[in-house]
């Protein structure tokens, strides 16, 4: 976020002058921006003649720099906070300490394959921001489990609640798998499901994103499956990654890595044209988990296989420009 201090803030009463020391602080955490509408009135204000040496520095250093030449609307530090009484510095000041609670169905997966696309995706400020974030106190971002899709619409208006109770905005994105077993699936109980998390997101104004593929770990590049299979260790399971590899885009999009292929899903998406029936020596392959149930792949793969992770691959894996969208979306929340 930005805060925009205005000059007579700097001239405020004690209590004005704490708040504004603390905004300083996450400035100083590299979390928030803080800018003045009157930097040549800051030496003569009451804040800079009590205020730290380091705090002086901090701040000076801040409004001395051009403004940012990010594109615009891109993100961090879209959001501007107006610092004008004594009531909006004590909003800006919740604000501030309050992270922005990313919540997904699994952080073991969504939370994982996150941190991987702001690594490689990211731009400079957004990748400072999200590493800095998360070794403050308190946090800038949070990502929180929320314990499958048919729970996202409590824990929203859970965390609406308590924003209201802390007379303050809310600061939270919300991110859940599809579940599609193809393009097209219309499962009525997934329907609901999806229906019930858009429906509590637009009515308390909180933005978010359903995957488009299936789940996280259908954003998995090539190149990670490859150098998998080409682990001594997986000589004998090199047909199955193979015949994983040999599917379709659709059909990789849509394919249940963490739990493989099961007869009954398999015998549904050949009627539904996903599959077709020359490919089901392959399939059979595929019943067998890649992976095992524990530790969840998308983490045993960031642990064992990060550098095969990469910006062309997982650009290339999501195809629609899906990844560069939601990481912008979440910036602007920044």
């Amino acid at each position: 976020m930005r805060f925009v201090v205005h000059t007579p803030m700097l001239n405020g009463d004690d209590s004005v002058l704490s708040l504004i020391d603390r905004l300083i602080d996450r400035l100083s955490d590299e979390v928030h921006l803080v800018d003045l509408t009157d930097v040549d009135l800051l030496q003569e204000s009451s804040w800079y003649q009590r205020a730290r040496p380091w705090r002086k520095k901090v701040l000076m250093s801040a409004v001395s720099k051009p403004p940012r030449l990010a594109k615009s609307g891109s993100g961090p530090h879209v959001k501007t906070v107006e610092v004008l009484d004594a009531e909006s510095a004590r909003l800006a000041d919740r604000l501030a300490h309050t992270p922005l609670v990313i919540l997904v169905e699994d952080r073991e997966s969504d939370g994982v394959l996150l941190d991987i696309i702001v690594e490689e995706l990211g731009w400079p400020e957004l990748k400072t921001l999200w590493v800095n974030g998360r070794q403050v106190t308190p946090r800038a971002t949070k990502v929180e489990t929320a314990g499958g899709k048919d729970a996202i619409p409590q824990r929203v208006a859970r965390a609406i609640s308590e924003a209201a109770e802390e007379n303050r905005p809310h600061r939270l994105f919300v991110l859940c798998d599809s579940d599609a077993k193809w393009p097209g699936d219309d499962n009525a109980q997934l329907e609901r499901a999806i229906i019930a998390v858009r429906e509590s997101c637009v009515n308390h104004d909180v933005p978010y994103h359903v995957w488009q593929k299936r789940c996280a770990e259908n954003y998995i590049p090539d190149q990670v499956f490859e150098a998998v299979r080409k682990d001594a260790r997986n000589l004998s399971n090199a047909a199955r990654f193979n015949a994983l590899l040999g599917r379709t885009r659709a059909q990789r999009d849509h394919f249940p890595i963490k739990d493989g292929l099961t007869a009954s899903e398999r015998s549904e998406a050949l009627q539904k044209g996903l599959y077709n029936t020359s490919e089901e020596q392959d399939l059979k392959l595929l019943e067998e988990r890649l992976f095992p149930k524990r530790p969840r792949p998308m983490l045993q793969l960031n642990n064992e296989r990060r550098e095969s992770f990469t910006a062309d691959g997982l650009r290339a894996r999501d195809g629609k420009g899906e990844l560069d969208d939601l990481i912008g979306a979440i910036a602007q929340e920044l």
